[in-house]
């Protein structure tokens, strides 16, 4: 997956309602900023009638199985892959469920 995220530059005022956030959110969190993307993609995995969770969920034995995605066409490579792996080599081990992809951004 090649993205290019670029670390947003903001003023000081901006500076401080992240720490402001960081500081209600707890120690748990650092919160980084960048500038939006066109379009973020997420894989998505059926559960029941309308429930999705993100494949990474799903299938956490998976080792470095990721969820999102900056193109489209990335999110199909990995639909396939995926859907592939399930079929095949993982075939008795893992339940196989329909997948999705999900456009969750859009900032035009």
């Amino acid at each position: 997956m090649s993205c290019s995220i670029r670390i947003a530059r903001l003023n000081d005022e901006e500076v401080r309602v992240i720490r402001e956030l960081e500081k209600n959110l707890g120690d748990r969190f650092c919160l980084l900023a960048v500038e939006k993307l066109k379009a973020l993609y997420v894989l998505e995995a059926k559960l029941g009638p309308n429930r999705w969770e993100r494949v990474d969920r799903v299938y956490p034995e998976i080792e470095g199985l990721k969820a999102f995605y900056c193109s489209e066409e990335d999110a199909r490579l990995a639909k396939s892959a995926l859907k592939s792996l399930l079929t095949g080599k993982m075939k008795h081990s893992l339940t196989k469920r329909p997948i999705r992809i999900r456009k969750i951004q859009d900032y035009e």
